[in-house]
């Protein structure tokens, strides 16, 4: 079952990138996952998701504000997201909607102002996050822009980067894994 979008060029290329990667991430509980466009980033993140999800839960959150790839997977007008649940205190479960298909994953929209924004990407709240993540062994996914302002902070929260391409890796980040584009397989 395909989740991204494959009218979009390369989408299903970078799905199935994120499926041969999804193998090696057992051990991870938290990803920055970056690629040379929003939606190739979103593309690998459910290509991650769908390996993980039979064995645990995975959440993947867009913080690239409102990316294609993910919107498809909120299947509500609610707009609540991310930004609304660091800011206003809405619960993450309220605004974690089922990838219809697979059990055990989920995509948090960005919400209704914009994500990319300093008090998101340095908020302290991912950490206890991650934390919650980690105790339960579930895994979390974090599209965003490599080249987002605040994005070396966000960096310090996960166990590191899945990049796609050539997109650039945030700071010190540790590469967990690297998505090939199209054209290297040729």
């Amino acid at each position: 079952m395909r989740l991204a979008d494959e009218m979009r060029p390369g989408a299903s290329w970078w799905e199935d990138e994120g499926r041969r990667i999804g193998e090696e991430l057992g051990d991870v509980t938290a990803a920055i996952v970056v690629g040379p466009t929003r939606d190739d980033a979103a593309a690998i993140a459910l290509g991650i998701g769908a390996i993980q999800a039979p064995t645990r839960r995975v959440v993947i959150a867009d913080l690239a504000n409102e990316t294609p790839t993910l919107q498809r997977h909120v299947a509500t007008d609610d707009p609540h997201g991310i930004t609304d649940s660091f800011r206003y205190g809405v619960s993450i479960n309220r605004i974690a909607h089922p990838v219809a298909g697979v059990e055990n994953l989920f995509v948090l929209a960005s919400g209704t102002e914009s994500v990319l924004d300093e008090d998101v990407y340095r908020n302290d709240r991912w950490r206890r996050l991650v934390a919650g993540f980690r105790e339960v062994g579930a895994l979390l996914l974090l599209v965003a822009p490599a080249d987002a302002p605040f994005v070396d902070a966000l960096a310090s929260y996960a166990d590191g980067v899945v990049a796609g391409g050539e997109a650039r890796v945030p700071g010190d980040a540790r590469v967990l894994a690297v998505a090939s584009p199209p054209a290297a397989a040729a």
